[in-house]
């Protein structure tokens, strides 16, 4: 990804706040709140420094933000069929994500995850999880 130093510098700093606050609540709408804090940061970076990878991101992040929303909040309440250990799997891709870009390592397969935790929130992704299919 190619980002200036302060860029890249601010945004890496901005992963590792929101991984740290997810371990950090324990609400799950607390949680997610700091999730959504990632494809945050890349908007305010995509608007002075546009580059395709964090435009992937952005968009990565933002569908999960919005897929585990839909899925999780019933009354407030999180389903049994959600992952108990969602957050912590969330936090650390987004972990692995902010190291691959202080190393500007391709942070493909830390989004591949975080897109697959979120799909495993749907009734679908839960139903392959059960199945094996599905490997968080």
């Amino acid at each position: 990804m190619k980002l200036s130093k302060e860029n890249r510098a601010y945004f890496i700093k901005e992963i590792a706040f929101s991984s740290k606050e997810i371990r950090a609540v324990q609400a799950p709408i607390d949680k997610l709140y700091f999730f959504s804090a990632v494809f945050g940061a890349a908007n305010r970076i995509i608007n002075m420094e546009f580059d395709p990878e964090l435009s992937f991101i952005h968009n990565v992040t933002n569908a999960a933000y919005t897929q585990i929303q839909a899925s999780l909040f019933t009354q407030g309440q999180m389903p049994n069929s959600i992952d108990p250990d969602l957050f912590t799997k969330l936090a650390n891709n987004l972990d692995e994500m902010a190291k691959n870009i202080a190393d500007n390592e391709p942070t493909y397969k830390a989004l591949e995850n975080i897109s697959n935790l979120a799909y495993s929130t749907t009734g679908n992704g839960h139903y392959l999880v059960l199945r094996g299919k599905l490997i968080l």
